[in-house]
């Protein structure tokens, strides 16, 4: 595995032979999905879909546990702000209480929909940090026609986030050369030194920004003027868009174009018809009951 600034990918892996373009393409299509549809199990079902993928790419698995914090807490969080403070709803069926909060089976069902949205939607992003580098972005856009303003502005911001980890690590390490040592520390210090890492850090950026410009303006580089330059764009002759490519795409679009049709056309995909609402209205409701 090799580390980028978005995340780690595989040194070889039958992902990279498709164009950069279709591997963005994805990440915005693919990622609507979830929000289109309404049951669990579906969703469920895309993130399966998701993991065969990655061990499809040669992406090492066990970098997913990286992810796993941000996932627990995330559905605790959705979960607390569903049920502890959702409020009180003399509407809904109260399934418990719990020390004189009412836990309503209405606000569970809601936070495992929003849940099993959102949790597909990591995935799909962790397959795109997973299988694509920054470059893979640019080349994307470019390939596009996107403004050349609008891909310099990513490619810096994506140069900027580098260069922030890199000084931000060079800052901790001035810290340590100093003596300093954060362990046992209160959580309210440790915030505290965090935002006071802000101010070298931006004095940093702001340096470093007007570094950037006077490299451009050096190298003769202009974002106005009365004539369009063609510009040439080396990195294009690199990446060729196949027939392949082409098939994913159109698959993808028509796939997606299909489950709107379901879902608002044909009312498939719904909350009322899944399997999980009839499993959980059993399980909370009728074992209740």
């Amino acid at each position: 595995m090799n580390k980028t600034i978005l995340g780690y990918v595989p040194e070889e892996s039958p992902i990279y032979s498709l164009h950069p373009f279709v591997r963005v393409y994805f990440l915005m299509v693919v990622s609507l999905w979830p929000m289109i549809i309404s049951s669990p199990e579906w969703n469920f079902a895309l993130i399966v879909v998701m993991l065969i993928l990655l061990e499809y790419s040669r992406v090492t698995l066990s970098t997913l546990k990286l992810y796993v914090p941000v996932s627990i807490s995330m559905g605790v969080l959705i979960l607390l702000s569903y049920t502890i403070l959702g409020g009180r709803h003399p509407e809904f069926y109260e399934v418990f209480n719990l020390l004189g909060v009412p836990i309503y089976f209405e606000r569970i069902v809601a936070a495992v929909e929003v849940y099993m949205r959102i949790l597909p939607m990591i995935f799909v992003m962790v397959f795109f940090l997973s299988t694509s580098r920054e470059r893979d972005i640019l080349v994307a856009m470019r390939w596009a026609r996107v403004p050349f303003t609008v891909t310099y502005l990513v490619a810096m911001s994506l140069r900027a986030v580098g260069m922030v980890i890199e000084d931000f690590s060079i800052v901790r390490q001035a810290e340590k050369a100093r003596g300093y040592d954060p362990k046992g520390k209160s959580i309210p210090y440790k915030l505290r030194q965090f935002v006071m890492y802000i101010i070298p850090l931006m004095g940093l950026a702001i340096r470093r920004s007007e570094e950037f410009s006077n490299a451009l303006v050096a190298r003769g580089y202009s974002f106005t003027g009365l004539r369009r330059v063609k510009r040439p764009d080396y990195v294009l002759t690199k990446y060729h868009f196949k027939v392949l490519d082409g098939v994913i795409v159109a698959i993808l679009s028509v796939a997606l174009i299909a489950l709107v049709y379901a879902r608002y056309g044909l009312g498939l995909f719904t909350l009322e018809g899944s399997l999980t609402m009839k499993w959980l209205q059993q399980w909370l409701v009728g074992g209740a009951g």
